[in-house]
């Protein structure tokens, strides 16, 4: 008799990049499920324009309370500068609601990425549920120092100066202070989370409620060679979304990024955390001025932005195409010079695998960390979020245009990520850790 074993998997499924890899990491646990167990699947989820996705993969949906619109990530969690979830009521309902659903499923385990919602509620149970996290990045309280390699943005004063001051500020900062900086701190969960009365380990910041029982990383080992990692963290390797033979590029894209068309060509994707008036900035660098020269194909989600006022921001220039339509988007870096990003991991790890190199922007610490790795490897270029501006992004894009250095740098990163499989590593990480330590049932 085989043995069984129930998975949930508890993400942001509203978020794209949490969703994708999810599912990748769903699909290697049960490509490489072990000959003597059978998995059962089931993503959590409070409404996702992914829960079709997440189905038509084999996976099953439980549908949480509350129940929200699914748009997106900040439609659904109205998230401020510093704090992930809005309102501190929402945030209550959403611990209350996964606590409901794992009390339940009674899972063997919960899976989840970067939710703090997960990692809070499968210890509140009154029998604690193990649980493995997946992250972009070693985000840990003693990685912390050797993680951030640039002022955070969010410091707006300190962005205005040098690089180099900056770097050596960053530096300098003492782990207690940098612990303070209200992103770490999550207040609006904290305090949903006192009403509780949990009495079991404390959870005083967003480390403590990420901390799982094992922790997989989704990126480049080369990028964290200087930092020691608790035991149980294990780096992986990039996980994105490969481009399947399946799909069709629009025709709209191929004409716009023809061979024949020697213009300097760019993909722009800001992903579905994106906010709207980047995506605009964005837009007037590529149908103004020296952009005029440029052709372009531009993301539009409907989670960051209406596709009419995209268009309507473009002022009905020839040289670049707007779509809010799925775009795949490894096939599509592969037929760019540049792809302007927002930093995420997903879209980073594509950029890479199609040897494209990025001018991006980061709209959180995590995504700024990202692009600072790549742009240390000379493959990017990062503008800080105060000076992401038609004329600062036309000013990048024109230096990875002059210095073919940024797509040999690109393509050296591109070398690594061919050798490594890492949704396969993700999914012998995740059964080696379960076949050791997870109870199962028959």
């Amino acid at each position: 008799m085989k043995k069984h074993l129930n998975i949930a998997f508890s993400v942001i499924l509203s978020d794209a990049g949490e969703a994708t890899r999810a599912l990748e990491i769903a699909d290697g646990i049960r490509k490489f499920c072990p000959e003597n167990y059978e998995v059962d699947i089931v993503f959590l989820s409070t409404g996702s324009r992914f829960e079709e996705k997440v189905i038509s993969n084999g996976f099953k949906i439980y549908k949480c309370d509350p129940k929200l619109p699914g748009i997106g990530f900040h439609q659904d969690f109205k998230p401020t500068s510093f704090n992930l979830i809005g309102d501190k009521k929402l945030a209550f309902e959403l611990i209350k609601g996964e606590i409901d659903a794992l009390n339940e499923l009674k899972p063997d385990v919960v899976i989840h990425g970067f939710y703090p919602i997960a990692g809070i509620a499968r210890r509140m149970l009154n029998k604690p549920v193990p649980s493995i996290c997946y992250l972009p990045i070693p985000l840990h309280e003693d990685t912390l120092n050797k993680l951030m390699k640039d002022i955070p943005d969010m410091v707006k004063p300190l962005t205005y100066l040098p690089l180099k001051l900056r770097k050596k500020i960053i530096r300098s900062i003492p782990k207690s202070l940098m612990l303070k900086n209200p992103s770490f701190i999550q207040t609006n969960i904290i305090e949903a989370f006192r009403k509780f009365n949990y009495q079991g380990q404390p959870i005083n910041n967003l480390f403590d409620m990420l901390r799982a029982d094992f922790t997989i990383v989704n990126d480049f080992e080369k990028f964290y060679k200087d930092i020691r990692l608790p035991d149980t963290f294990k780096i992986v390797g990039p996980l994105y979304a490969s481009s399947l033979n399946d799909r069709v590029v629009d025709e709209n894209i191929l004409k716009v990024f023809n061979p024949d068309n020697k213009n300097l060509k760019i993909f722009c994707t800001l992903g579905s955390s994106g906010k709207k008036e980047y995506l605009f900035e964005a837009i007037k660098a590529l149908t103004q001025g020296i952009g005029k020269k440029w052709s372009a194909v531009i993301l539009a989600p409907k989670a960051v932005c209406p596709i009419d006022e995209a268009i309507a921001c473009a002022k009905d220039s020839t040289n670049i195409y707007i779509t809010d339509a799925f775009v795949p988007a490894p096939l599509v870096n592969s037929l760019a010079d540049v792809v302007i990003s927002h930093g995420g991991q997903g879209t980073i790890q594509t950029a890479i695998a199609s040897g494209t190199p990025i001018v991006g922007f980061a709209i959180q610490p995590e995504q700024q960390i990202n692009l600072d790795n790549v742009a240390a490897r000379g493959g990017a270029i990062r503008i800080p979020i105060q000076k992401w501006n038609a004329n600062n992004i036309q000013s990048a894009v024109k230096i990875v245009e002059k210095n073919p250095s940024y797509t040999e740098s690109i393509n050296e990163l591109k070398k690594i990520l061919d050798r490594v499989d890492g949704k396969k590593n993700s999914a012998f990480a995740i059964w080696k850790y379960i076949l050791k330590n997870i109870s199962y049932s028959v």
